[in-house]
This record gives C-alpha cells, sequence and structure tokens, in this order.
C-alpha cells in the first residue's frame, strides 16, 4: 500500500503519474541523478484571467463558475504533498503563460541532492536570483519560470541535465531566431527510455558538431545503466493489471541517488 495516502484515489493518481515518471525520462531523476529535475504530467484549468486590462482587480476566480478547478486542484495538491520518497521533492507549477483562460500547471519532479549540486556548480548563473544550495526546489523552479525568457530557457536546461555546450547552443539558437526570424538547423542527442528509444530525455545540438565521449557519451552511458537497473526491478513490481506499483518501488530503490 502506498504510505501516506488515505484514499483509493490518491493511490491511484500517486502510482499513475510515477509510472509515467518512471517509464520515460523522470527516470532519470527518480532513479538517479543524470537530471536534477524532470517533468512528469501537466493539467489544464480555467482559471486565468482573460482580461488583461483589468489586471489589477482582486476578485477574479468565480467559484460558482470555476470552483470545480480548484477543488480539482486541491485534490492534486493534497495527494502530492503526501509523497515521502527521500530526496525527492514534486512540485507542482503554473506556466507563466497562460492560454485563452487556461492555466497549465505542470508537476515537476527534482532530486533535491542533485539540484543543491547543480546551484553550487552553476553559481555564476543562479547567484544573479539568490538562490543556493538549501533553496526549496518550488523557489528555484518557480523563480526561472516566472523570469526573463532567455534566463528561463537556460535555468530549464541545466535543471533538465542537458550539458553546458546544448544549453549554450539553445539559448543562443532561440536569440538568434527571435532576432532574424530565421530558424537554427540542429540536431539531436537522443537517450533511451523504457517506453521508447528517442524523443523523450533528448537535447539539441549544433548542426556539425560531433557529440564526444564527454559529456555526451558519459551522460549515455550513466542514463544506460539506470535504465538497465529499473528493467531488472520493474517487473517486480507489476499488479496483475500491468500497472507499476511505482510508489512502492520508488520507497525501495529512490535512494541513494544512482549517478
Amino acid at each position: 500500500q502506498t504510505a501516506g495516502m488515505q484514499n483509493a484515489y490518491e493511490r491511484y493518481f500517486i502510482d499513475s503519474i510515477l509510472q509515467y515518471g518512471l517509464d520515460h525520462e523522470a527516470l532519470y531523476t527518480m532513479l538517479g541523478s543524470v537530471k536534477p529535475m524532470s517533468s512528469l504530467v501537466s493539467f489544464s484549468f480555467p482559471v486565468a484571467n482573460t482580461d488583461t486590462v483589468s489586471s489589477v482587480k482582486a476578485d477574479v476566480v468565480d467559484r460558482k463558475q470555476q470552483g470545480a478547478s480548484l477543488d480539482r486542484l486541491f485534490v492534486i495538491q493534497q495527494a502530492l504533498n503526501k509523497i515521502d520518497l527521500p530526496d525527492l521533492r514534486f512540485v507542482m507549477l503554473p506556466y507563466r503563460a497562460s492560454y485563452e483562460g487556461d492555466r497549465i500547471m505542470q508537476i515537476n519532479v527534482v532530486r533535491v541532492s542533485a539540484l543543491d549540486s547543480l546551484l553550487k556548480v552553476r553559481e555564476s548563473f543562479f547567484g544573479q536570483f539568490g538562490l543556493v544550495p538549501g533553496a526549496d526546489p518550488a523557489v528555484v523552479v518557480n523563480t526561472l519560470e516566472f523570469n526573463d525568457r532567455y534566463e528561463r530557457l537556460r535555468g530549464y536546461g541545466y535543471l533538465f541535465g542537458y550539458p553546458d555546450y546544448a544549453v549554450d547552443f539553445f539559448v543562443k539558437a532561440f536569440q538568434e531566431d527571435d532576432v532574424t526570424g530565421n530558424f537554427v538547423e540542429r540536431n539531436f542527442f537522443q537517450i533511451p527510455t523504457q517506453t521508447r528509444e528517442d524523443g523523450y530525455f533528448v537535447y539539441a545540438y549544433p548542426k556539425g558538431h560531433t557529440p564526444t565521449v564527454e559529456p555526451d557519451s558519459a551522460i549515455y552511458y550513466k542514463a544506460q545503466r539506470i535504465l538497465n537497473r529499473y528493467r531488472d526491478i520493474r517487473d517486480n513490481y507489476l499488479n496483475a493489471d500491468s500497472t507499476l506499483q511505482a510508489y512502492n518501488l520508488l520507497r525501495d530503490h529512490a535512494a541513494p541517488a544512482r549517478r
């Protein structure tokens, strides 16, 4: 039974998002530290202010119309708050941008020790926001989300575990596209997940560049070791309907982090 979960829905919800993460790129956060942070799942709720002219008003959300969305958000947040896994934090992040009244809520998982290491190694970037080792993961992620475009892109690149040269290229490519309107051609370095060989843990690099032993192959083989370990233990946690007892798997294997 999923520890701390008080009802069947919470157990089902938590196991389902954790299974999704383990079968995709969040594996490299939850069973390792290749990625300090990974995205899990997102939800869309019609709670955003669509009237930018009257953005100074206090009453934006009408419970009669949007109360069901707020109640659903409350249920999700309470379930996330009950996850108790060593060195992992689950953060529900509101995207800064809204879409025709919809607010996207993204659930991310952060390996705290890997985040602390990153904040130290890249203090020349994160220090400008006052973010140092020990900072709350939710504060770190929200600081980046609500920052300027290029700082947001760079910060997310570091959090998602991309190598420095790929982060530099990613930011410069977006800047060039913004300035000139020309799309910068690129190749992609793919790292397999349980679900498929490509498309999930992937980063862009310049056309003409050849991936190297360090950092690209090093990241690939660290990830491959984590994936092999997951495949070795996964069947031990399957239910009769082929769903995964993901919380129990992580409770037994999430710590210490494997690099």
